[in-house]
């Protein structure tokens, strides 16, 4: 498999769009992952696949010495700005979650929340200290790559991001390594105004919902959507006409003994 040209395709799909608009959403999450850390003033932290930076602030918010890495450059251009808003020192570095260009033990934290899952060479992405936060494959997001999958398929002999997001995926990925891995389910709320704003929104703005639209002809994006519509109404809690669905994903902080 050419791992080198998948990158490649991942990159432009992920710089479609514009991320930041999704993931600022998540911000919880961030806060939560560096809280289950214990991450500390003066620490090194690296956070990988770090989008607009979510996580990569809060962990600054602590006073931590922050590097975020990234291979969409707007996007860590989003972090900077960020973090001069609210008077945060934050270092940024494009780089691939699979080709760090950092010597080992340069930092006592590492940190990605749903980013290093989509790292084609999953075996190379896993190591050292971690704290991940991974969609499950049967939840809310999960069931939204699987459809996604469905009219845009990986090349053959892709794993699943999603492998990260399974207990027995993680024991594969990090067992071998001698770490003490511990897992919680929690959970991330999607909000917003409809089912149909929800589905412009993701189409407008999330690199992997148009990528896949646009691979389609106009019969085959009217389908898409429907089933999108028909997925928001399966996992939608509320019956007001908007939309709150909370997604499961595993928080996952991976120790070195």
């Amino acid at each position: 498999m050419d791992f080198a040209e998948l990158t490649a395709r991942q990159q432009q799909m992920w710089a479609t769009g514009d991320f930041h608009r999704i993931g600022v959403a998540q911000i919880g999450v961030g806060e939560r992952l560096v809280r289950s850390l214990g991450v500390r003033a003066g620490q090194r932290v690296l956070d990988v696949a770090a989008g607009a930076g979510n996580t990569a602030l809060a962990a600054a918010r602590r006073f931590a010495n922050v590097t975020a890495t990234d291979y969409v450059p707007d996007l860590l251009e989003r972090a900077d700005h960020r973090a001069e808003a609210e008077g945060l020192t934050l270092v940024t570095e494009v780089a691939d979650a699979q080709d760090l260009p950092f010597e080992a033990g340069s930092f006592d934290v590492v940190t990605s929340t749903f980013g290093a899952m989509f790292a084609p060479d999953q075996e190379k992405t896993a190591g050292g200290k971690v704290g991940m936060a991974n969609w499950t494959p049967d939840g809310f997001v999960g069931q939204m790559f699987a459809l996604g999958a469905k009219y845009n398929p990986p090349p053959p002999g892709v794993r699943p991001p999603s492998r990260w997001g399974t207990e027995a995926g993680l024991a594969e990925l990090f067992g071998s390594r001698g770490v003490d891995v511990q897992i919680r389910t929690r959970h991330a709320e999607f909000v917003y105004p409809s089912p149909e704003f929800t589905l412009d929104y993701y189409r407008t703005w999330f690199g992997p919902t148009a990528t896949a639209f646009a691979s389609l002809d106009e019969e085959a994006q009217e389908q898409m959507a429907a089933d999108l519509l028909a997925l928001y109404a399966a996992n939608n809690t509320v019956d007001d006409g908007t939309v709150l669905i909370a997604a499961p994903y595993l928080e996952v902080v991976a120790t070195k003994p």
